[in-house]
């Protein structure tokens, strides 16, 4: 059975990580020559790291300090 794409994993989950208090972006990049689904936030807490996934459907997440957009 084949996974979703990259595309479909974050279309699907950025409406719930982007309710969460302090993320302020969801993207498609890459980390280390692979895709990965980066998740912007405004301040990296160690509340919302805890609240935040390390993997989404078998895809890293990245999680970046952007400050607010």
């Amino acid at each position: 059975m084949a996974r979703d794409t990259i595309e479909e994993v974050l279309k699907a989950n950025t409406p719930r990580l982007m309710a969460i208090e302090g993320v302020v972006g969801t993207a498609q990049g890459e980390h280390q020559g692979q895709p990965c689904i980066m998740i912007f936030v405004a301040e990296k807490t160690p509340e919302l790291m805890r609240e935040l996934p390390s993997s989404l459907e078998g895809y890293p997440v990245v999680i970046q300090q952007t400050g607010e957009f």
